[in-house]
């Protein structure tokens, strides 16, 4: 039995971690199968969520747990931070994983690696999913030196940032470059499924995965979507909510369900809710997002965006202090210049953002000036490989080959 100790502290760790657990158990039994090995298993614990469950992870602490985000919420959480990092630390201790791979989550996964670290100095360590050290912070990469052995990074610009500190780092491409697009022979159905006319457009609103970025943003939404249901009425607004912030929204949203089609994954499961929600971001018009990795999703959908970020007072400063970028968004940063309009902090305006809402419904060709970079961004964040996590998994593995062999 070989155990892999695997944390993930966020929705978007939940399903790359899920992809990986899945990938690595078939190469490692293929593996298995050629050295005609007896009795090998891989057993995956630590911290997930519910996909990462699905493919028989077991849970020591749920990804709820630790999706904070702000200043204030990371303070007021610290107490509960700590005894986590203390409890898997010791877990790590008694466990004696045969490997360790952190997912995203920089900051928690950091302070726990150092703490693993006095423990065991030996026991090899990936991280998955470079940090934004290119963006800001750019010390973490010599900080993960001295505590991982291998990065593996979603971009393909990231690897110098970290081997010039001596980090061996390997690009394995972006798992939304492999998504499936829906058929447009499709979306009849899909309206149908929604329970939204055939002849109406849709805005799909994405105000994050965080309740400290829901909170800032999500009466700037509903206010967008309140002037915008005045001036057009062909138009359907739909909230795809993931089940870690379920609770939090729903009662909020349950009073502008005249208005708002939500899409629930507590209500329907993982499987659905992301066939359901990718097929929203296809037959969408536009969207408009929260800064962050599902800018990708809709650039691989082809759906055309406008992307805000606003959050509190004393967290803006610390941003604005060491983010190097004046963009948040990732398919402005990657291509280097300014396609998707962003508006951030103090110009998080609701007539600011309708307007550019408006100018983008109503204006074919920057509609097309989008999708046109859109392509230019999922070429450069694909690999050769078939799938990322394939390329993923096959590193991991080889830190467990030498016990297979």
């Amino acid at each position: 039995m070989y155990k892999i100790l695997i944390i993930a502290g966020e929705p978007s760790g939940d399903n790359l971690g899920s992809k990986l657990i899945k990938e690595m158990k078939i190469q490692f039994d293929e593996e298995v199968d050629q050295k005609n090995s007896q009795n090998k298993k891989l057993l995956f614990q630590g911290i997930g969520g519910p996909k990462m469950q699905n493919e028989g992870f077991v849970c020591l602490y749920k990804i709820e747990e630790l999706s904070i985000m702000g200043f204030f919420d990371v303070f007021k959480s610290l107490r509960k931070i700590y005894s986590i990092i203390f409890a898997i630390s010791n877990y790590t201790k008694a466990w004696k994983p045969d490997l360790i791979i952190t997912i995203d989550s920089p900051d928690f996964c950091f302070r726990l690696v150092n703490k693993i670290r006095k423990i065991d100095k030996f026991v090899p360590i990936i991280h998955y999913v470079a940090p934004s050290v290119w963006a800001w912070r750019p010390k973490r990469a010599k900080q993960m030196s001295l505590l991982y052995d291998k990065v593996l990074a979603l971009l393909p610009f990231e690897k110098p940032y970290f081997e010039k500190y001596g980090l061996s780092c390997d690009f394995v491409g972006h798992p939304i470059s492999k998504l499936s697009i829906p058929l447009d022979s499709e979306r009849e159905n899909f309206f149908k499924t929604m329970e939204i006319d055939n002849s109406n457009k849709i805005i799909t609103i994405l105000p994050g995965s965080r309740k400290s970025e829901i909170k800032s943003l999500l009466p700037i939404y509903l206010k967008l979507i309140e002037n915008l249901s005045i001036q057009f009425n062909n138009i359907s607004f739909v909230i795809p909510i993931p089940e870690n912030i379920s609770n939090y929204m729903r009662p909020t949203l349950n009073v502008y369900k005249t208005r708002i089609k939500i899409l629930s994954e507590s209500k329907m499961g993982v499987d659905k809710f992301d066939s359901l929600k990718f097929s929203l971001f296809k037959f969408s018009t536009l969207a408009i997002n929260t800064s962050g990795s599902v800018s990708l999703e809709l650039a691989r959908a082809g759906t055309p965006m406008v992307s805000i970020y606003k959050c509190g007072w004393l967290f803006e400063k610390i941003i604005k202090s060491f983010v190097k970028l004046k963009s948040a968004n990732l398919i402005n940063i990657i291509l280097k210049k300014k396609v998707i309009p962003e508006f951030l902090f103090e110009k998080c305006k609701v007539l600011a953002i309708e307007s550019s809402v408006k100018d983008l419904l109503s204006n074919p060709s920057l509609q097309k000036e989008q999708k046109d970079a859109f392509d230019k961004v999922i070429k450069l964040i694909s690999t050769d490989e078939s799938k990322q996590s394939e390329k993923a998994a096959k590193i991991s593995i080889q830190y467990l080959k030498e016990e297979i062999l």
